[in-house]
């Protein structure tokens, strides 16, 4: 079980994100169970994420993917 204490102390940018009242409710139970906060889960979530679509084939930093699926800004 993950303890709040080991984590670093300074962390890089801020993001804010909304999600849906079910989502938060989900994760908020996930952080209770874990004895973390919703934070923690959020960032181990991008974390997995990036791990798993991270390709040695193609630097992330040049070209930035634009995914269809991904609501576009105005």
């Amino acid at each position: 079980m993950p303890v709040m204490s080991e984590r670093p102390k300074k962390l890089g940018p801020r993001v804010t994100v909304s999600v849906t009242p079910g989502d938060y409710d989900v994760l908020n139970k996930l952080a209770e169970r874990d004895d973390v906060s919703v934070s923690w889960v959020i960032r181990r979530a991008i974390q997995e994420y990036l791990r798993r679509h991270r390709s040695s084939s193609v630097d992330m930093r040049k070209a930035p993917v634009k995914h269809p699926s991904a609501p576009q800004r105005a």
